[in-house]
């Protein structure tokens, strides 16, 4: 990537003869950016243009070439790029559109020059890009005229369009420093751009906009190095309901598309961030204030309002008010009415009005909320105004002179009212400081800093491995494999293989071999509708639950038989499923297979009800057991599961156990699509699986 972002000459291929408007000659804004490097344009007319010889073959450049930049129309584009492969130039970016992002015959094409690439060893950025920028060097590849920034942040783009380069100062409060936009990416991608920006010392914080990924893995293995060493933003778009479609299996409808980019993002330990103000603001807090070791807030305010705005946005993002510092109150109090109160937010407003010392209350405040080892961020709101009448207001250098007292570097998010826009970069020059448009923005600034610190310690997970009866689990993994899908009894046994605990049971067709079985078995038993006919068995009537004798096992078979006949007088019962019924809450284990990123394991609450509630958490395989407890503690249904109003709770070991178990089970299997295990019934005596079912791609 250095020779990309740092080339000491370029050949730009396709520079049109014209300069000026409507020109868009990169040449042209190459130059006007500021560009010290050497520039060869290429246009098979020759000539001259802006002091420069326009080269008529590529051959004909004098000196090595570290880039290629090609600008022709695509079905040109094979043709250039065999040109660079002759000239020896290794790293070459393809500006040209009409490729994969346009119809077949692009996607053909596209497909032919990644394929020349790998062939050649040359490294391909596009097609369909901007192509790369570095203020650090006043280096642009664009064909849009930007005017180079005199200041920008330490922050690298990487995107999947040329619209957030060419908008970057709208996107963040400042300019950027690099951005790179990987284009259709048939080579370079989102994971060979974050290699790079995670070594590079240039960049502090890095942000991702990214639209679809090809190499899930890849992703993940860089994403999750940078994020260890720096902030990764990701504001991922199109999230699509299409993978969400219904399917033969809850996980299937359960586990879409973006719920999977989500644990990918989770696993991978970067920021997502859903909006383009969401992304603004994480950039401008990340590379101002950076992390935060902690989710306990100090707040000192102007406005007593500002402290319930700040409380009720705080709740929202994980954020809490910490314990007032040791004596602040009596420092504070000394001299004023009893109706004052001071607590933690501390309104300085009364205090400093009544005790007639506003900018001092202020500094003290501000200086002993840093100085706290129990607060780990400040949000600031104050006023500030130009008028000549309110001089005493100005807090700059109250800020300036707490900052140095308190001797640490923790983030202080400010809202300065009033005149806030003349008062940003005044304030912004005081170390750990960033200013936002709101009280709400500035306390989100302040947890994308606690996420960030989250994040970047997380676990690796540690998957157990487990004994497995793999004679029993070959022959009915081979008969899913020839079926398509294991349901009921056979599904269960399967999973029984790798110790994931069942209720037991047998199916059977005729009622002389239910009776049979229910002789060895413990009353009370379960009878349910066996067969892919019957997927959704209460809905034909088809579950019968406490029978405890023959006769009632007799006459739950005849019921459910006759439910069936009243809703498809033509469909035929194959077979029934008698189990020992289990008691204990409703949870649902499930799999999904994703395209890009492998097998998906979701659990959440579990019964006829698992898509209207929805309580479901989702993570990535593998899945060790810290990580199977944080998903289930994530639950709405978690309080149930520890026991409410005297009730036990369940066996939550032996569920988390259950988790590990499908973890292994799917990266033993990886050719299954989706699975089922719902309901699992956890109790105080532990956990069962009940129903179950697994579909073969």
């Amino acid at each position: 990537m250095h020779k990309f972002m740092d080339p000491a000459s370029v050949a730009l291929i396709g520079t049109p003869r014209r300069t000026g408007a409507g020109a868009f000659n990169n040449a042209e804004m190459m130059l006007r950016y500021g560009f010290r490097g050497r520039i060869y344009p290429v246009n098979p007319a020759g000539g001259d243009i802006l002091g420069m010889k326009l080269h008529p073959p590529l051959a004909d450049i004098p000196q090595p070439v570290d880039l290629a930049v090609i600008s022709v129309g695509r079905d040109r584009v094979a043709a250039a790029f065999e040109d660079c492969i002759r000239a020896g130039i290794r790293r070459v970016i393809v500006i040209s559109q009409g490729f994969a992002d346009a119809d077949e015959r692009g996607r053909r094409l596209q497909d032919q020059l990644a394929a020349r690439a790998r062939e050649s060893g040359v490294r391909v950025m596009g097609p369909n890009t901007l192509g790369v920028v570095n203020n650090f060097r006043r280096f642009n590849t664009a064909f849009i005229d930007i005017p180079f920034p005199e200041r920008f942040l330490p922050v690298s783009l990487v995107a999947q369009t040329g619209v957030l380069q060419v908008a970057s100062r709208n996107l963040s409060w400042h300019d950027i420093g690099k951005a790179i936009d990987v284009g259709n990416a048939c080579d370079l991608d989102i994971a060979d751009a974050l290699d790079y920006l995670a070594d590079d010392p240039e960049t502090k914080v890095i942000v991702v906009h990214m639209e679809g990924l090809k190499r899930g893995p890849a992703f993940l293995e860089s994403a999750g190095r940078a994020s260890r060493l720096k902030p990764v933003i990701v504001i991922k778009t199109g999230r699509s309901a299409a993978g969400a479609k219904a399917a033969l299996s809850h996980s299937g409808s359960l586990v879409g598309e973006d719920d999977v980019y989500d644990a990918a993002f989770e696993r991978a330990g970067v920021l997502r961030v859903r909006t383009g103000g969401q992304m603004r603001d994480a950039i401008h807090a990340l590379a101002v204030l950076g992390e935060m070791e902690g989710p306990r807030l100090g707040v000192v305010t102007a406005t007593g309002a500002g402290g319930i705005m700040a409380a009720d946005t705080a709740e929202e993002h994980g954020l809490v008010f910490g314990k007032m510092p040791a004596d602040l109150r009596e420092k504070l109090r000394a001299g004023l009415p009893d109706w004052v109160h001071v607590t933690n937010p501390i309104d300085i407003w009364p205090i400093g009005m009544l005790g007639g010392r506003y900018e001092e209350a202020f500094r003290l405040s501000l200086a002993e909320m840093l100085k706290s080892p129990g607060i780990d961020g400040v949000l600031a709101v104050f006023i500030v105004s130009g008028s000549p009448l309110h001089g005493d207001l100005d807090l700059e250098q109250a800020v300036d002179r707490a900052r140095r007292e308190a001797g640490n570097l923790k983030p202080i998010a400010a809202w300065p009212y009033l005149d806030s826009a003349a008062s940003v970069e005044r304030f912004e020059r005081i170390p750990g400081v960033a200013c936002f448009d709101s009280i709400e923005q500035a306390v989100e600034g302040l947890s994308y800093g606690y996420r960030y610190h989250r994040l970047r310690r997380r676990g690796t997970p540690r998957p157990r491995s487990f004994p497995v009866d793999r004679a029993r689990a070959g022959g009915l993994a081979a008969k899913g494999r020839r079926k398509g899908i294991l349901l009921g009894q056979d599904a269960l046994e399967l999973l029984g293989c790798y110790g994931i605990p069942a209720a037991r049971g047998i199916e059977a067709g005729s009622l002389s071999a239910l009776v049979r079985a229910a002789r060895a078995m413990k009353p009370p038993f379960v009878l349910k509708l066996a067969g892919r006919a019957f997927l959704h068995k209460s809905e034909w009537g088809g579950i019968v639950t406490g029978i405890g004798t023959l006769a009632g096992l007799k006459a739950a078979r005849k019921g459910i038989a006759e439910n069936v006949r009243a809703k498809d007088p033509g469909l035929r019962i194959e077979a029934f499923h008698l189990q020992e019924q289990a008691a204990g809450r409703e949870i649902l284990l499930g799999l999904k297979r994703d395209p890009v990123f492998g097998h998906v394991l979701a659990c959440g609450q579990g019964g006829v009800y698992t898509e209207v509630f929805r309580d479901v958490s989702r993570d990535l395989v593998p899945v060790d057991g810290a990580a199977a407890r944080a998903m289930l503690e994530s639950l709405k249904i978690w309080p149930l599961l520890m026991g409410v109003r005297g009730e036990k709770g369940a066996d939550t070991e032996a569920i988390v156990g259950a988790i590990e178990r499908l973890s292994f089970f799917a990266s033993e299997n990886p050719d299954v699509a989706e699975l089922d295990i719902n309901p699992v019934l956890a109790s105080s005596e532990g956990c069962v699986a009940v129903d179950a079912r697994i579909l073969w791609q």
